[in-house]
């Protein structure tokens, strides 16, 4: 099997990744303008390039405070579940090649459903890494709610 390509980007002190295949770029000048009683984990909407794209927080996610003052952050842009989405993080690290046999599944004592979106564990030069399957990330009804926000917003 061939490699697979992970960008490797910060959270707090942590270190996680998500398949290169599933991220369709890399924005770090952005505005995002916020939503009124947006749901939780939305920062709000962006104009990229004539497209409207939620903007999700990862940091929110983990339970973690919202930064904003964060000259290193940077958003990647995804298609998460048929919704193009961006997901703030403090900093994109680089992309990393990752071998089959350096990839295993979350241990099972660390899987439950608030972390089912964290399938893999990535064994890299730098230690480990775990991998977010963007697919996951958000619920069904958070999905519906993002859909809608997106055709009003158009």
């Amino acid at each position: 099997m061939e490699e697979r390509k992970y960008i490797i980007f910060q959270l707090g002190e942590q270190k996680y990744g998500m398949n290169l295949s599933y991220v369709n770029g890399i924005e770090q000048d952005y505005h995002i303008i916020p939503v009124p009683n947006a749901p939780e984990g939305i920062r709000g909407i962006i104009n990229l390039r004539g497209l409207v794209v939620p903007v999700y927080s990862l940091r929110e996610r983990f339970g973690m405070d919202v930064r904003v003052d964060n000259p290193a952050k940077s958003m990647l842009i995804t298609m998460s579940s048929n919704i193009m989405l961006g997901y703030e993080v403090d900093a994109v690290l680089g992309i990393e090649e990752v071998a089959p046999e350096d990839i295993s599944k979350m241990p099972f004592v660390a899987s439950n459903e608030e972390t089912s979106f964290m399938e893999q564990v990535l064994c890299v030069k730098e230690g480990i890494i775990i991998a977010i399957n963007v697919n996951k990330v958000l619920s069904d009804d958070m999905e519906e709610v993002l859909n809608q926000m997106v055709e009003e917003h158009q």
